[in-house]
């Protein structure tokens, strides 16, 4: 008996290899679709501090521009440019940082303002490298406007601070790359 139970087996399984290989077995789908970016666009982030950083933490107002000068849309109406600007006090200096920041929302203005977007940045952590560079990676979701109900990725590169200016009057802004996507 336990004979041809292992024969049924094996038997059932030689039968479902050359289906298989046939092609009358479907195979399950890898990743059926990758969504396509609604939305990308690419400029500069820029930083200014008020008053300016030094080595020394402080509390500063951070006023923070995102100019993108090149955006592809796939969605309709076509997005050719935006940006926004925003920022408040925070405790900052020139040294190395790892910091989660609160979340926040802001309003995206494109096409030269014709059209807007309300983002509600929830994910955003800052990375001071060893190199002396920042990078800022956001992660959140439309909650109005243009893109509404979709989820959105943010990156900004900021350049090393100079060491002169840390250790003497100070940086008052500091501008780097930034990348925009809409998903």
């Amino acid at each position: 008996m336990m004979k041809k139970r292992w024969t049924q087996s094996v038997s059932r399984g030689v039968a479902v290899a050359v289906l298989a290989l046939a092609g009358v077995v479907a195979a399950p789908q890898a990743n059926a679709a990758v969504q396509q970016p609604y939305l990308v666009c690419i400029g500069s982030g820029a930083e200014e501090y008020n008053p300016p950083i030094t080595i020394t933490p402080q509390v500063t107002s951070i006023t923070f521009t995102e100019e993108y000068s090149s955006c592809t849309s796939l969605g309709s109406p076509t997005v050719t440019d935006g940006g926004v600007v925003y920022g408040g006090p925070r405790t900052a200096n020139c040294l190395v940082e790892l910091a989660a920041e609160e979340p926040f929302a802001a309003n995206y203005n494109w096409n030269q303002g014709s059209l807007e977007s309300v983002v509600a940045w929830n994910e955003i952590i800052r990375v001071r490298a060893l190199n002396g560079t920042t990078t800022i990676t956001s992660h959140g979701g439309v909650i109005e406007g243009l893109g509404l109900g979709r989820s959105v990725t943010r990156t900004i590169v900021l350049p090393q601070l100079s060491a002169t200016a840390c250790a003497t009057t100070g940086v008052s802004s500091n501008t780097g790359t930034a990348t925009l996507t809409i998903l």
